[in-house]
């Protein structure tokens, strides 16, 4: 009699237990519905970070606007947003360190963003993933490219590379904006003398083999100049440690880790997995890169329903003697 008491006492409390546990899943899940349309509705806004590098190359005050990781967002009806805040920030330059599209996507507007922003100041565009994905169909890895070309250490020509057809080059610089592809172009800010190199090859497998002769013309040519470098993937910075990658350096392609967990950090990279910035990778924010001032941003990718915590940005860099 006891025993059957106790059993039923015992199922009584289960039953509690398991209301509990349901009530607390589906609590959770609210919260997480609620977190996840909060920021979806916050990102569609964007914010401005700003940072000051110096350096004693430059005369006077030169301003640097980064865009990057758009694919193919908007911020507003044809970008009017994001152009009217550029244009009142009053930016020297304008880089787009890459992922501006979505590979198969229609170029319309990043084409139309282009023509805006090339009114505003001198722009560049460096490709990223999606861009060489778009532009030629294979990623830009050394053992890649070599198959690609028969090439070998005895018979590597990167210039090849650069012979290949591109179209989307073609858009962007008719809408008025240079595309760096291991290249790079000087330009006159003021008393000031600019140097900016774009790498296409960043893997670092074929960074040295397909980039290394025309990034150290860059960093050897007129040494005065400042020196400004705008890879789209950071890895090549974390993997190598050259004499110089330059005067100040420019990153993106990591969606700033996609989820910021507070205390702990971004959650995700591609290229850092888990934790990224736990083991050291170069994530969001601002880093020394051989002693340098290196800009990682968070992009303004803005479909994503899961970039929590995270609001999409533009990057300002003001770049002054002291």
């Amino acid at each position: 009699m006891n025993k059957n008491k106790l059993s039923e006492k015992q199922m009584k409390n289960l039953r509690v237990v398991k209301l509990f546990v349901i009530s607390l899943i589906f609590v959770a899940i609210a919260a997480f519905i609620a977190i996840v349309g909060f920021n979806y509705a916050s990102n569609r806004n964007f914010t401005e970070t700003f940072y000051s590098v110096s350096s004693l190359k430059v005369n006077n005050k030169v301003r640097v606007l980064q865009i990057s990781d758009l694919h193919n967002c908007t911020y507003g009806k044809d970008n009017a947003k994001l152009i009217e805040r550029v244009e009142k920030l009053k930016p020297d330059i304008i880089i787009y360190t890459g992922d501006g599209i979505e590979a198969g996507a229609s170029h319309d507007r990043i084409i139309n963003l282009c023509e805006a922003l090339a009114d505003v100041a001198p722009s560049y565009y460096v490709y990223g993933n999606n861009e060489v994905a778009e532009v030629y169909g294979f990623p830009l890895t050394q053992d890649e490219l070599d198959a690609r070309f028969g090439f070998n250490n005895d018979n590597r020509d990167p210039a090849k590379l650069l012979d290949l057809e591109d179209t989307f080059a073609a858009e962007i610089e008719k809408a008025g904006v240079r595309v760096l592809k291991n290249s790079f172009d000087t330009i006159t800010v003021g008393a000031t003398k600019v140097d900016i190199y774009g790498a296409l090859t960043s893997n670092p497998s074929a960074f040295w083999s397909y980039s290394g002769e025309s990034f150290n013309n860059y960093l050897y040519t007129n040494e005065s100049n400042l020196k400004i470098t705008a890879i789209h993937e950071p890895l090549v910075f974390e993997e190598f440690k050259p004499e110089s990658w330059g005067d100040f350096l420019l990153a993106g392609h990591t969606h700033g880790g996609v989820v910021k967990v507070p205390i702990i950090g971004p959650l995700y990279t591609r290229d850092g997995g888990l934790l990224p910035a736990r083991k050291g990778c170069f994530v969001y924010g601002r880093y020394e890169a051989q002693g340098k001032p290196l800009i990682v941003t968070s992009g303004l990718e803005n479909n994503n329903l899961f970039r929590i915590n995270n609001e999409p940005e533009i990057v300002i860099v003001d770049i002054n003697k002291f």
